[in-house]
């Protein structure tokens, strides 16, 4: 070993000391070490250190150090071999002149819009391999689906010329749609959901919003969209669109190839909530079917039951369903009914909802949905009420994924107008507002992250107020704000924030709610393994003019599944907890948020 050490060489399995950087100047020791294999305390070899050498070399020359050169030093430390990287970075290069050549529907001062590469900055091949990207996506887009491209770079001195070689196709129309692979599930329904039709310009986003629409349905575990030349020449793009042959064409068959999955499950949730005042558990079922008629249509039927375990006797049992027709009359029009019935029992008190929501959804663009809905509730405790509403809704909806996001943005908001001509016993006003955006930090490798994700930050703000008019002289109880459980202040009993409002138990209520969750989830485990760290804040009131929020914090793990994470979070309050307060636990399905 020695003799090895003297010569500058590593011996296969020796454990290192130390592994150290010099001569850099552009990038930290930290990103460097990030890129190589060796680490100190782990076994290592000679073959492992060329190859962290060419990793360097080439991650440089990548970042326009096209002069770069990286040398390995093995020296003796103490008791163990040291290896230190020297790096001669050299002159760096920047960007000099943008070429783009053989495009003829799209002019170049657009197309030069689309690039990640500019003049006048440092030379990046990750900004080049953008920029052919979006290049390319973007002609995709403009209904050329056999459109390739090229890149080249030239080096003179400490400038390089980026050049883009363009060969369009032809544009192309849809000229037919085919389904493939559906058992049970109509063509008509998959052709329906897909929203393609015959005679529109080809655009790979239209393709790939068919595609997540497909999805949507719940009805399939697996769909690709393939696009054909017309002309016979067969398949020749798989997921992303076309890629080449087939220049001749302007008209393409596009196919739709699903895997059919289970449309009917079940679901099973349960939570726990201990303070050395009260025990209680929550236990909710469901079943749904995806498919009912073989049209698509959804039915959802549950139930939950959630009995206090301390002090013996209370508990809250509710059902409800959901039955949804998507497009209604084949039109972008989703019709959608939910009946619902509650029951509380508190100390003395007594609590009986039954109540309906029907309404219809229609997305005026892939992202914006709005919708008309009327509710007709009953309830009944110590007083009666009937409560006859309208509600406007709007929901712009970016994320990725509805089920476990980790990229985008949904805004919901809702105007509701009860009693007046509708009639019933309360006439009312409420305007509420949802905001969530979720963002990944971009901490994992990219080779790591298509694997177990990425630290994703979640933030979620709420807002509502609701206020009497006409004969109505105040806001029933029923029909005001709470806070407070599993899905808004987690370590706070269900309900139990803002002001002591009501003579129904513990139930307290208010005009006005403002509500912010923060969330910070880590990549999977083992791919199916996650673990959440989280803080809400909020509080409801008779307005906005709220003085004091409560807060907690706690954290959770998640479960990776096909229909969505499976969540165990444990909360604590933080503002002026009771003696002895343990916190509350909560399981269920799907994040907070």
């Amino acid at each position: 070993m020695l003799l090895l050490l003297l010569a500058g060489q590593l011996h296969s399995g020796d454990t290192l000391e130390a592994v150290k950087f010099e001569g850099m100047r552009t990038y930290s020791r930290r990103s460097l070490a990030s890129l190589v294999t060796v680490r100190p305390r782990r076994p290592s070899s000679e073959n492992q250190l060329n190859n962290d050498v060419a990793t360097l070399e080439l991650f440089y020359q990548n970042e326009g150090f096209h002069s770069v050169q990286v040398e390995k030093r093995v020296t003796r430390g103490r008791r163990l071999p040291i290896v230190t990287f020297h790096i001669a970075e050299g002159s760096r290069t920047r960007v000099g002149v943008i070429a783009i050549s053989g495009n003829v529907s799209v002019g170049t001062e657009r197309l030069l819009k689309q690039l990640a590469v500019r003049p006048g900055r440092y030379f990046s091949q990750a900004a080049v391999d953008q920029s052919l990207a979006a290049l390319r996506t973007y002609y995709l887009n403009s209904g050329y689906p056999f459109v390739q491209i090229q890149d080249s770079v030239t080096r003179s001195d400490t400038l390089a010329t980026v050049s883009f070689y363009i060969s369009e196709g032809r544009l192309c129309h849809v000229s037919k749609v085919l389904v493939r692979g559906n058992r049970t599930v109509r063509t008509g329904t998959v052709l329906r959901a897909s929203e393609i039709r015959p005679g529109e310009r080809f655009s790979q986003k239209r393709m790939q919003e068919a595609q997540r629409r497909l999805y949507a349905t719940k009805l399939f575990y697996r769909v690709m969209f393939y696009v054909i030349a017309d002309s016979g020449q067969g398949a020749v793009g798989e997921g992303r669109g076309a890629r080449d042959g087939g220049r001749g064409t302007d008209s393409v068959v596009v196919r739709f190839d699903v895997v059919e999955q289970a449309y009917r499950g079940v679901t099973l949730g349960a939570g726990v909530e201990a303070t050395t005042e009260d025990y209680g558990l929550l236990v909710s079922a469901g079943w749904e079917h995806n498919n009912l008629l073989n049209r698509g249509q959804t039915l959802v039927i549950g139930g939950e039951f959630a009995p206090a375990l301390w002090p013996v006797g209370n508990y809250r049992v509710g059902f409800d369903g959901t039955y949804r027709v998507p497009y209604l009359i084949l039109t972008r029009i989703d019709f959608q009914t939910h009946p619902y019935f509650s029951y509380v029992r508190s100390d003395t008190n007594r609590q009986r909802e039954i109540g309906v929501e029907t309404g219809m959804t229609r997305n005026l663009v892939p992202q914006f949905t709005v919708g008309l809905t009327n509710r007709l509730l009953l309830h009944s405790d110590t007083s009666s009420g009937i409560t006859n509403s309208l509600a406007l809704t709007g929901n712009y909806d970016t994320r990725n994924d509805i089920f476990d996001p980790s990229q985008g943005l949904s805004v919901q908001v809702a105007v509701e107008g009860a009693g007046g001509p509708l009639g019933g016993d309360n006439n009312l006003y409420k305007l509420t507002g949802d905001i969530r955006l979720y963002q990944r930090l971009g901490v994992v490798p990219a080779r790591l992250e298509q694997v177990s994700g990425d630290f994703v930050v979640a933030v979620r703000a709420m807002a509502g107020i609701v206020r009497p008019y006409g004969r109505s002289e105040f806001v029933p109880y029923y029909e005001a704000f709470t806070l407070g459980g599993r899905s808004s202040v987690r370590g706070y009993r269900d309900r139990n924030i803002g002001p002591d409002s009501s003579t129904v138990g513990e139930y307290r209520y208010g005009t006005a709610v403002a509500n912010g969750n923060f969330e910070l989830r880590t990549p999977y485990i083992l791919r199916w393994v996650g673990l959440v760290g989280f803080f809400d804040i909020g509080n409801v009131g008779w307005d906005f003019r709220m003085r004091v929020f409560e807060y907690s914090a706690g954290a959770g793990i998640r479960v990776k599944t096909p229909v969505g994470p499976v969540r165990l979070d444990w909360g604590k309050r933080l503002r002026n907890p009771p003696d002895g307060d343990i916190g509350r636990f909560y399981v269920g399905l799907m994040h907070a948020f």
